[in-house]
């Protein structure tokens, strides 16, 4: 089977290239310097040249503040890029997987979400990605939407600078109170574990919508606290609520996301231990 990624130097795309070893699949790395998204004929001669079974699709604008300020780049990127690279995939005979969010989801459930559950934005991101799904579901029939919450992998994230495992760690270093959100809750997840069970899943051809996301869900605090845990650091850590923070759009309070078309996995927890001990070997304790 020949794969083609795109953003094959984002978190998620970097991860595949850097974990999928199976010898029957033939990756074939792409980036914005290969093709940009929003570029439809320039999308469409490097499908047509690579002549892949699968696309995936990992590329994404979805710095969040940016995306407020600027809904048309955003929308551009998102939308009319799965699109683009959709429509390319059909006509070249391409299955397509595209990554999408928990943000697509309103957060007012208090359990995890499911594939099925309704979906409602709250922000600009998560409505371009709530029409980036519907748009590649439209344009490529064979189509598989994947849907990812909290993302943090060894690349980090050009977009955001980091990722914020990163960010949390640097802060600490600093010496300066730490100051993290503990009413919004999430699953972040490791993309080496998304890496890894996307690939059974795309070498089975499932189709539709699926949840990959750590098992379990757990504030920012939480998290960032369990970061410091495992660093061995003890900075100073204030809870906050989103009121208190006075973050400038609202996020979904709630984005845990849960499956029932694959198998779940490993809790936030565990992945955040992985994380620490391939990013830092000769730092990180596995407390």
């Amino acid at each position: 089977m020949r794969v083609l990624l795109l953003g094959a130097n984002g978190q998620l795309g970097s991860d595949i290239v850097r974990l999928w070893n199976d010898p029957a699949i033939t990756v074939t790395p792409a980036t914005r310097a290969d093709a940009d998204v929003t570029d439809g004929e320039s999308v469409a001669r490097l499908i047509a040249d690579a002549r892949p079974h699968v696309v995936i699709n990992t590329t994404a604008f979805h710095n969040l503040p940016q995306a407020e300020a600027d809904p048309e780049t955003c929308f551009r990127v998102n939308v009319l890029g799965g699109w683009n690279v959709a429509r390319a995939a059909w006509d070249a005979d391409a299955a397509i997987v595209q990554i999408s969010t928990d943000y697509v989801f309103d957060g007012a459930k208090r359990t995890p979400y499911l594939e099925d559950d309704a979906r409602r934005a709250v922000n600009v991101y998560g409505s371009a990605k709530i029409a980036t799904e519907d748009l590649v579901r439209q344009a490529n029939p064979e189509s598989l939407i994947v849907r990812v919450s909290g993302l943090y992998g060894l690349a980090g994230s050009a977009g955001k600078g980091g990722n914020f495992v990163q960010t949390m760690l640097r802060l600490a270093r600093e010496g300066n109170p730490i100051r993290v959100v503990s009413d919004q809750v999430t699953a972040p997840t490791n993309t080496a574990e998304i890496a890894e069970a996307l690939l059974p899943v795309v070498r089975d051809g499932v189709r539709g919508t699926i949840h990959l996301a750590a098992s379990g869900g757990c504030s920012w605090h939480e998290f960032a606290a369990a970061i410091f845990e495992i660093a061995g650091l003890q900075p100073k850590l204030e809870a906050v609520t989103t009121a208190e923070f006075a973050a400038p759009l609202e996020r979904p309070m709630y984005s845990v996301l849960g499956t029932t078309r694959v198998p779940p996995l490993a809790s936030w927890r565990a992945g955040l231990e992985r994380y620490m001990r391939e990013k830092f070997p000769d730092e990180a304790a596995t407390g």
